[in-house]
């Protein structure tokens, strides 16, 4: 429990500052440079004072390995762990978010640079509307894609149902996805503050490439998640 009362007092301001202090100059910026500069270097100190506070390392398995090609990347959400990675693994990417972190002042400015992908979740013919219309605008700028198709954190315990929004993704845009597997809530639960030493493990399945019937998608999907 110290442990983890240090990394906040360490982390999260610092944090605070630094993306307040480059809040100006994201309006210079364009997507992928807000990437590198801002989400990148944030990633990284947070990684960093993981490591150093709390003893939690992290492992990649099976790297992506269609960087060449763009993809839709689909990860449980299991913590605030995986809202991170990303950035360290894929230069170009838009990620679906909910709309309600638009509300707030700084980080309404650093999700729009980002170009990330807001979806009201209280209406689920909007929010697909919505997806699809910056998910083509995405596809057509070069970007990679990520999406919790969990639609909100779980834990270790909660049987995973996964929303549509992935296939109307996978089926319009016409692109591999790559499920992507964490087990991050085993050491930053969304339900403690107490985090929990050891290593966290992201693991990128094999791609499931398009033309696929939704429900043989969703099967594919599934299996590969669990294995």
């Amino acid at each position: 429990m110290i442990r983890s009362v240090l990394f906040s007092v360490v982390f999260w301001p610092i944090f605070v500052i630094y993306i307040t202090v480059m809040c100006p100059f994201m309006f210079f910026l364009g997507p992928v440079s807000v990437l590198t500069s801002v989400y990148r270097p944030v990633t990284k100190w947070l990684l960093f004072c993981l490591r150093e506070f709390v003893g939690i390392n992290y492992k990649i398995l099976n790297m992506p390995k269609l960087l060449d090609r763009q993809v839709i990347v689909g990860c449980n959400h299991q913590s605030t762990w995986e809202t991170f990675i990303f950035s360290i693994i894929f230069d170009k990417l838009a990620i679906v978010i909910k709309e309600e972190l638009l509300k707030y002042p700084i980080a309404c400015v650093y999700f729009k640079r980002l170009g990330c992908i807001p979806i009201n979740r209280s209406s689920p013919i909007l929010s697909i509307k919505t997806l699809l219309k910056y998910g083509k605008m995405a596809h057509q700028a070069g970007r990679n894609i990520l999406i919790f198709p969990n639609g909100t954190r779980g834990d270790t315990s909660t049987q995973t149902e996964y929303k549509s929004g992935i296939y109307a993704l996978y089926k319009t845009l016409g692109i591999p996805v790559m499920p992507a597997k964490v087990n991050s809530g085993e050491h930053w639960s969304r339900r403690s503050f107490k985090k929990i030493p050891g290593t966290i493990v992201i693991d990128f399945k094999d791609p499931i490439e398009p033309g696929l019937s939704k429900d043989d998608f969703f099967h594919i999907f599934e299996i590969r998640m669990n294995e």
